[in-house]
């Protein structure tokens, strides 16, 4: 399955803490993500140095778990999952905005995209 992450880089600026591939870190979770699923890293419009689009995807690493004693992490005492970093562009987005239109309705909350988007945003990786 595919997911799409919001990221509001003014509460976590990812282009700052991502130190390339492999990094890992906790994200909001649905309770039917699964370990290898992919999370799409959707960048919004709060911070206007950046065009709003996936800049990065990465793989779930565990199974979704209620975050417990990290009272300054925004997970916890929510539904998490470890995401590692597969890929993340610095500069501009993989998929823009207007073509994230295409396969996702809303970015505001971690959601499932479609199944039937699946092998249009697979190619669109696969071009970037």
């Amino acid at each position: 399955m595919i997911y799409l992450e919001p990221i509001n880089l003014k509460q976590w600026d990812m282009f700052r803490k991502v130190t390339g591939p492999g990094y890992t870190e906790p994200f909001l979770a649905t309770k039917a993500m699964k370990p290898g699923d992919m999370v799409l890293f959707h960048v919004g419009q709060q911070d206007r140095r950046y065009e709003s689009g996936v800049y990065g995807y990465g793989t779930v690493t565990t199974e979704p778990f209620i975050m417990k004693d990290h009272p300054e992490d925004y997970c916890n005492g929510k539904n998490t999952v470890m995401i590692r970093f597969d890929r993340l562009d610095y500069t501009r987005p993989i998929i823009p905005h207007a073509s994230c239109k295409e396969f996702s309705g809303q970015f505001r909350t971690v959601h499932m995209i479609d199944p039937e988007f699946e092998n249009l945003v697979s190619s669109w990786l696969d071009k970037a």
